[in-house]
């Protein structure tokens, strides 16, 4: 036997309007049991007394969802019966399966009506809300998934059943996403309406898969290539990078030498903490945030002069921490993290994340007293500089494991490679300070 809209987190939030957006809502206090099943307790609720919201009467069995469905909990998870606006369909339709729901003889329930576009968008956004709060997802990428979802929902159309969608209307809705779009833009936009379509079928919300047809794909590599190029430069130039350098300010000057010396970005400079860097050894031991890969550099001396210059400045300053800045290497002089974000579930009906990121307005303040104008050039511009110039050695393997990169699954080395040895992270990060500050000269051998 099967059921269909199983959840065992509990109910799901909301993010799409189930019904058209014309269509009344309906009228539950309406309908009412018949009188013989009915109390003068639950004919006073009827009438205004103590009757739970949404409920056609205090005994109904089952609770109104917010998706528009009547649900009930049984055995630990979510089952559904039926929309709102019909609440004796719903209840008939519990009492056929509840025996085998409640036996255990059954996991499922199959749907009688057509799963929406207005419904799929929001079992999808669920799914991702619950990853976002496990921290399994970032905040910002979440607040994608949405948007994009309400481009799925504008285009189709709410109340559209997902099984009468076809390739030409596919082929009409990448069209729709192009508009306005770069090509990478276009290629995440296209990724994930297809992952929406795919959630569908994983959960059993439809029969079979869509078959999006030939038009409905990512646009090819080299045409994003080529947008790519046409944005123009975004690594720095030694000479810009000696430029930052001399006109910031001891925190500035360690993040700069840090971005270039191990290939960080900023966001990971922001979250690094001070167990993360041995200054006594001059070496960075810090697995990368945003893939949990293991990393380990060797630091440059004017890197470790700069931090520990920057130590000091933050210990005249006193700086007052909060509770989430403990432990960091570097705060902002409130005594905050430099690099967070705010996620704020409902601005004007839609989520929303706050950036705060003084790493990157300070670089920004940097290039512009430089005179460095170059569109798309900022502080993640310096690890793309490391993997440019450190790729120059011949010696990937350690520009990876220094970048934090994640090995190609088809990269059967990484499988069995158990360390990096230092003196191959030692010839990169060296290349890369010969390629800034220029070669050291050799010392001159003594004439006997």
């Amino acid at each position: 036997m099967i059921v269909r809209h199983t959840n065992t987190s509990g109910p799901k939030a909301t993010f799409f309007s189930v019904q058209p957006a014309k269509k009344a809502e309906p009228q539950l206090d309406q309908v009412s049991p018949p009188a013989s099943s009915r109390g003068r307790a639950e004919s006073l609720a009827l009438r205004g007394g103590n009757k739970p919201a949404g409920k056609p009467y205090r005994s109904f069995p089952l609770t109104p969802h917010r998706s528009g469905q009547f649900c009930k909990k049984i055995r630990g998870k979510i089952f559904y019966f039926g929309k709102v606006d019909d609440p004796d369909a719903a209840l008939k339709r519990y009492h056929e399966h509840c025996r085998d729901l409640h036996s255990g003889k059954a996991t499922r329930v199959e749907r009688t009506d057509e799963i929406t576009v207005a419904e799929l968008a929001n079992e999808f956004l669920s799914a991702k809300d619950r990853k976002r709060e496990n921290g399994d997802i970032e905040a910002a990428t979440f607040v994608e998934y949405h948007r994009d979802c309400e481009l799925f929902v504008t285009f189709f159309g709410k109340g559209r059943s997902i099984s009468s969608i076809t390739r030409d209307d596919l082929a009409g809705y990448r069209e729709y996403l192009s508009r306005g779009a770069n090509a990478t833009t276009l290629s995440n936009r296209v990724g994930n309406a297809r992952s929406i379509f795919k959630f569908a079928y994983d959960k059993e919300l439809i029969d079979k898969p869509v078959r999006f047809g030939d038009e409905f794909k990512r646009p090819e590599r080299r045409v994003i290539r080529r947008a790519k190029a046409k944005s123009g430069r975004t690594h720095f130039l030694a000479a810009e990078i000696r430029q930052l350098i001399v006109g910031a300010s001891p925190d500035q000057r360690a993040m700069i030498l840090l971005g270039i010396n191990c290939g960080i970005g900023n966001k990971d400079i922001g979250n690094l903490p001070s167990s993360g860097i041995d200054l006594e050894r001059g070496w960075l031991d810090y697995p990368r945030g945003k893939t949990g890969v293991e990393r380990r550099c060797p630091l440059w001396p004017e890197t470790v002069a700069a931090i520990r210059e920057s130590m000091a400045v933050a210990a005249e300053r006193k700086i007052k921490r909060r509770p989430e800045s403990q432990g960091l290497l570097f705060v902002t002089r409130g005594g905050m993290p430099c690099v967070r974000e705010n996620f704020v579930p409902s601005r004007n009906g839609k989520p929303h994340v706050v950036p705060h990121d003084v790493i990157k307005t300070a670089i920004q303040r940097g290039l512009k007293r430089a005179g460095i104008s170059q569109k798309g050039l900022g502080f993640y511009g310096l690890r793309r500089s490391f993997e440019t110039i450190g790729s120059e050695t011949g010696n990937q393997v350690a520009v990876d494991h220094i970048m934090g990169h994640v090995p190609a699954s088809s990269d059967m080395g990484a499988v069995y490679r158990q360390h990096v040895a230092e003196s191959a992270l030692r010839q990169v990060t060296e290349h890369v300070h010969d390629w800034l500050f220029g070669k050291a000269p050799a010392k001159s051998k003594r004439q006997k």
